[in-house]
């Protein structure tokens, strides 16, 4: 599944222009204006609102809480458009004009993480600057009241786990399921009514520096994350210092795929990340697309991931983990010649190379549908994706006792992460960690 990661990424990239790029129309992205003349301190009107709506929206994810979108450019809209210019790369003068203009609605519609991050400040109760009226609303109501709801929504829910919802004052099922996302979020009943408690929620969430997201599978402390090229958009660098400061100790860094890739990132990300401090191993995607390739695939891998250093033996490397799953061509079809003795082929060569049994990557509905719920891994360590929300556990695979790792999301931006990546949960305590990492 974490083909399904590369998707997300791409889509977010495609939609995300370079930094100082102007879009080719103007956008209302919060349903203003899309009148968009060259505005400085100073100014007033729909323009500014407009603005101001659309810089909250671009800078939140960098952890700066909303301003006053209030009509009125003033010292404190001055100071939000530099810190934005800064973020996009444009020359910082305060001033917005056409290409602080498109690169505004390109990360107000799609927001990004930069650097330098924001401090907490004071909540705005007036952050999209809509409306101030506050009627009950359910499907089917529409108008500027139901505009201020989903310009709201979208301050208020994890931009990488809920896309954007388009500001066009229709309540429909998606402003519904949105609304009942938000609900469950901050405990109320969802029921997808905004009444007066989900309108005092979403005024006291979108309005300050916070973000609704799904939670974590509950009672696992420690968090991993997985990357490849598809973290790195335009060719932007992990912080992998800044991915430990927010709390993740262990990283699955992609290495190889098949018999003829390896991952343009792993020299780098793979030593990077250990060095900030991080448990980390190397993964290899099997094609499974060719008969008997298994050794070979192994050969690579074996080269590649030492070429880094890596020898699975040194303080804070993991065992290496052989990426198991369906064909990543969005078919969904199981590897045409994935056999169990192919498998263990490369397993048995990996093992042979580094004196660590590897961590299996899969999910049981794989190994079910694809190689006949064979039980010949019950042995090895598993690595297990399943995003499903409604489950405290992955479901195991025959044969198998317990599970190491639990890939539970696919739309994960820790802080140092340019793009979104699946993550992890680990099956034991620290200590348990720093003995399978050699510490």
């Amino acid at each position: 599944m974490r083909k399904l990661c590369w998707v997300v990424v791409l889509a977010l990239a495609a939609a995300t222009l370079s930094a100082g790029a102007a879009s080719a129309e103007p956008i209302a992205v919060c349903g203003h204006t899309t009148a968009q003349p060259t505005i400085h301190q100073g100014a007033t009107g729909d323009s500014v609102t407009e603005a101001q709506c659309q810089l909250n929206l671009a800078t939140k994810a960098s952890k700066y809480t909303p301003i006053g979108a209030d009509g009125q450019f003033g010292p404190a809209t001055d100071a939000r458009v530099r810190v934005f210019q800064r973020c996009a790369g444009l020359s910082v003068d305060g001033e917005i004009g056409a290409q602080t203009w498109g690169a505004l609605n390109t990360w107000s519609a799609h927001p990004r993480k930069c650097s330098p991050t924001g401090t907490p400040a004071t909540a705005q109760a007036k952050v999209c600057g809509l409306t101030e009226a506050r009627p009950s609303l359910r499907k089917g109501a529409n108008g500027v009241e139901v505009k201020e709801v989903q310009c709201r929504l979208n301050l208020a829910m994890d931009p990488w786990h809920y896309g954007p919802l388009a500001i066009d004052g229709d309540f429909g099922g998606g402003t519904e399921s949105r609304v009942i996302a938000f609900q469950h979020c901050v405990n109320l009943g969802a029921d997808g009514v905004v009444g007066p408690n989900t309108w005092a929620k979403l005024t006291d969430w979108s309005s300050r520096n916070a973000y609704c997201a799904p939670p974590k599978p509950a009672g696992y402390a420690i968090d991993g994350v997985d990357t490849a090229k598809y973290q790195h958009p335009g060719g932007a660098a992990i912080n992998w210092t800044a991915v430990k400061a927010s709390g993740v100790e262990f990283a699955t860094v992609k290495a190889t795929r098949g018999l003829n890739v390896t991952d343009e990132y792993l020299a780098t990300d793979l030593p990077t990340a250990r060095n900030a401090g991080l448990a980390v191993a190397p993964y290899h995607f099997y094609t499974g697309s060719a008969a008997n390739t298994g050794a070979a695939q192994a050969d690579r891998f074996i080269a590649a991931v030492k070429a880094t250093g890596y020898t699975g033996k040194r303080a804070g490397d993991l065992p290496p983990v052989f990426d198991l799953e369906r064909m990543d061509d969005g078919s969904g079809r199981c590897p045409p010649f994935a056999t169990v003795t192919d498998t263990k082929a490369w397993l048995d060569k990996v093992e042979a190379a580094f004196g660590r049994r590897p961590i299996i990557y899969t999910q049981k509905s794989f190994l079910d549908a694809c190689m006949g719920s064979t039980t010949a891994f019950a042995a090895y360590p598993l690595q297990l994706a399943d995003y499903r929300q409604s489950i405290t556990q992955p479901p195991l695979p025959a044969g198998s006792s317990s599970w190491l790792m639990w890939q539970y999301t696919d739309v994960a931006v820790p802080d140092g992460i340019p793009a979104p990546a699946t993550a992890d949960v680990f099956h034991g305590g620290q200590a348990d960690l720093d003995r399978l990492a050699n510490r």
